[in-house]
């Protein structure tokens, strides 16, 4: 079943930079709608409805503002590119070598245009197609064919072509009556846009590579060039940033990261140039007037979803299924979201709502939330080693915005939060609570009272304060009665000692458990109002929620190392566990 995502763009015609009004500090999803197949284009809106396609080469249209679906067009070849709106139509390319013009209203053909068979690739990464842009009564569009086709918008007759000696892949970039062409053997041509003559060409380093076998490619030119105050900036597999002169065409700079593709287009905001990377799997600034690196975010992935930005805030997909928002002076992360697949798809944001599609199928929409009130509980004063749940989960989350929290910090934070009632999670990243915070009588402590009124402990090892510490924070003893008195859960002390495997439960799912995982073993004894968040071998709960009060507030319970190193997975999970529904 499709669950529904409202998505808000800009024309395609636009330039890649799109800034609107406020900046998402505290994202939720809004909407997200699925389709069973790969989003790699970007998303068009007019007249209040929808349009985007996906690698099943559906064309779907929504409404707005309930995000029905309106009508879906069928086409024999993957989408994976930006529809245009224009004149009443919905311009796209597929993959089975047609332009097709489909009535924005009603979803019927009006026209299409067969192109020639694509050329030959030989190495691969051929991920998008090029978008068609506007000029005049003509739609100009990119091929596989090698060609930039003029088509007449109303009746999709050729216009003119323009040849070059390899594919289009790039949209191309219009302004007044030139357009720049970047193509696959290292070119950028300059098009006059009413006859298709040439006007002039940028040979770009990567043309001397055209014939030479590197075992990749080192020449096509594949992002979409950005321009500002008449300086064209552009991107290209030889390893180059450009920025040239848009009348002489001469170069004013290259920056390079050596060999690494350029994977994004460019955007421009300001003097600064944003643009993600492939192999040198990062993001980074560059100054527009100089060419120099303003900062780099070095992610782990490669990037090849074209940055936008707002006042504050750069926001970019990645290979590894993240949407990340960078601080735009300093690269700083602001947040990130984890999707279910790749994100090669660019994100886009209008009013104050973000949208990107990724490779699980679904178009997401993050719109700002309430802001959430996120601890990690980490003193500098801590108990033996075996009572450390990672040494890895605090550093981890406090760029991601959680407060680290000692032993008198954590008091605050929780009667701050019993006094205002903000949604808020606290994760244990050690294993013991402080007296401060449970008494030495378990019932009524203020541990309680602040999960009663909707607060969330994400605790992340054994039963807690099973172990008694001295002052030094040396364990001395044990209290198993004072575990089961804490939260009212039978917790078994001649538990199933062990790692085994376990599987998520339904409400699991819900909370962002993934399908399977290696758990320690499990602890409870029966339900005593607990929800099971995951099952092991044994049948026994091996992760739990115990709702305490209104909300989601109450005890997480979740542990899936400890006898191995802790990994991304983990810690991304136990953010889910800790955000879920606030």
């Amino acid at each position: 079943m499709q669950r529904i995502l409202l998505i808000l763009l800009a024309l395609a015609a636009l330039p890649n930079l799109i800034i609107a009004n406020g900046s998402l500090n505290h994202p939720q999803i809004k909407w997200r709608f699925e389709t069973g197949a790969p989003i790699r284009g970007t998303v068009s809106v007019s007249n209040g409805k929808l349009y985007f396609g996906n690698s099943a080469g559906t064309l779907y249209c929504l409404e707005k503002v309930s995000a029905k679906e309106i009508w879906r067009f069928q086409t024999e070849g993957a989408i994976v590119s930006q529809p245009l709106l224009v004149g009443g139509k919905a311009i796209f390319q597929a993959r089975d070598n047609k332009v097709y013009a489909i009535d924005a209203g009603t979803g019927k053909l009006s026209w299409s245009f067969q192109m020639e068979k694509p050329v030959p690739h030989t190495w691969g990464w051929d991920y998008y197609d090029a978008s068609p842009v506007a000029h005049g009564s003509n739609v100009l569009i990119g091929s596989g064919d090698n060609n930039l086709y003029a088509l007449n918008l109303q009746s999709g007759k050729l216009a003119w072509k323009f040849s070059t000696a390899d594919k289009i892949r790039a949209t191309p970039l219009v302004s007044g009556n030139k357009v720049y062409v970047p193509d696959f053997n290292g070119f950028l041509y300059v098009v006059n846009a009413t006859s298709g003559e040439e006007e002039g060409k940028y040979e770009t380093e990567g043309v001397s590579y055209y014939n030479k076998v590197y075992g990749w490619d080192r020449t096509s030119l594949i992002s979409r060039p950005a321009m500002k105050d008449n300086q064209v900036v552009f991107g290209a597999r030889d390893g180059g940033l450009y920025s040239i002169d848009a009348r002489s065409l001469k170069k004013k700079w290259r920056f390079t990261y050596g060999s690494s593709w350029v994977g994004s287009s460019p955007t421009i905001d300001g003097n600064t140039v944003y643009v993600g990377w492939s192999d040198a799997l990062a993001v980074s600034a560059v100054d527009m007037t100089s060419g120099k690196e303003l900062w780099k975010f070095d992610g782990g992935s490669y990037f090849y979803s074209t940055p936008v930005v707002d006042e504050k805030h750069v926001y970019i997909g990645s290979f590894t299924g993240l949407v990340y928002a960078f601080e735009k002076a300093t690269g700083r992360v602001v947040w990130k979201y984890q999707t279910e697949g790749a994100v090669m798809s660019s994100p886009i944001i209008e009013e104050g709502t973000l949208y990107v599609g990724s490779d699980d199928g679904s178009l997401y929409a993050f719109e700002e939330g309430d802001e959430r009130m996120l601890a990690v509980y980490y003193p500098e004063l801590r108990a033996q080693k075996e009572m450390i749940s990672s040494e890895m989960i605090s550093p981890y989350l406090e760029p991601l915005g959680y407060a680290r929290l000692d032993t008198a910090t954590l008091t605050t934070f929780m009667r701050d939060r019993i006094a205002d009632k903000r949604q808020s999670s606290i994760i244990f990243a050690h294993q013991y609570m402080p007296r401060a915070v449970v008494g030495k009588e378990a019932g009524g402590s203020l541990l309680n009272q602040y999960m009663e009124t909707g607060g969330r402990v994400v605790w992340l090892g054994y039963f807690p304060n099973y172990w008694v510490t001295n002052k030094d924070f040396n364990i001395v003893a044990s209290n198993a009665q004072y575990s089961v008195d804490l939260l009212g859960i039978n917790f078994d002390v001649n538990m199933d000692f062990g790692v085994y495997h376990a599987r998520a439960t339904p409400e699991g799912h819900n909370w962002g458990l993934p399908e399977s995982f290696a758990s320690l073993g499990s602890s409870i004894l029966g339900g005593e109002g607990i929800v099971p968040l995951a099952v092991n071998e044994h049948g026994r709960v091996a992760a739990f929620w115990k709702p305490i009060g209104s909300m989601k507030g109450g005890c997480i319970s979740f542990c899936s190392w400890h006898y191995m190193p802790i990994r991304q997975a983990d810690l991304e999970t136990i953010r889910k566990l800790a955000e879920h529904g606030l």
